[in-house]
């Protein structure tokens, strides 16, 4: 099987080289109808931003609670503005470890998202509807650990590859290569499949079902 990205081409075959194209100083894998990557460097950026902000509160904070344990002894009207001070500096502070979070979030989310496309299109290379079904299904496997994605099977952190071989045994009709068909295979629903169902329903159909369902053409929706 190809790898989606090399390091050098010199790990493939120079029969293949055509096939790739130099990226960031890296050789990546041309796949018809693979979504480019969301840019998350404004995420990044402002990611950034926010984390020097959060320090530099912090640091503020930190002034503050010197000041009051020096003010302990001054008059009520100084301890007053000065409870004033530290509790819009709690709250300034706050607010922006919430926004962090958030923007970690989003992250992550793009992260897992763009790892399991990666899966799903190398799993299915020809047809770019089974290799959104097989995306879906990875990511379900998919965690995020504060640095990078991974895969999580019956409670067990597994590589990218075991999770491929994992997806091919539970899903060979969406598979790439696949023979498979099932006995009951000719109709997701018996008399002809809907052209339109939500991932949900989808989910609840057999196996044989959900190939029928996307050998007839049909959508699986959000």
């Amino acid at each position: 099987m190809l790898k989606y990205e090399l390091e050098d081409l010199t790990e493939v075959d120079e029969a293949v080289h055509s096939l790739y194209t130099e990226k960031d100083g890296k050789y990546v894998l041309t796949v018809e109808g693979l979504p480019e990557p969301e840019d998350t460097t404004g995420l990044k950026n402002k990611l950034n931003e926010l984390m020097s902000e959060a320090k530099e509160a912090k640091r503020k904070a930190r002034e503050l609670e010197s000041i009051k344990e020096r003010q302990e002894e001054e008059s009520a009207k100084e301890k007053g503005e000065f409870k004033e001070l530290w509790e819009q500096a709690q709250q300034k502070l706050s607010e922006k470890d919430e926004e962090l979070s958030l923007i970690q979030k989003r992250i992550q989310e793009k992260d897992i998202n763009l790892t399991a496309q990666n899966i799903g299109s190398q799993l299915a290379k020809s047809d770019t509807k089974r290799a959104e079904v097989l995306s879906d299904y990875a990511a379900k496997y998919a965690r995020h650990n504060g640095e990078k994605v991974e895969f999580i099977l019956g409670g067990v952190t597994i590589s990218e590859a075991d999770l491929m071989n994992f997806l091919k045994k539970e899903y060979p009709f969406l598979v790439d290569g696949s023979s498979a068909s099932g006995g009951g295979a000719s109709s997701a629903s018996g008399g002809g499949a809907s052209k339109e169902m939500n991932r949900a329903e989808f989910s609840k159909l057999t196996p044989q079902k959900q190939m029928a369902f996307i050998k007839d053409g049909g959508i699986v929706e959000d």
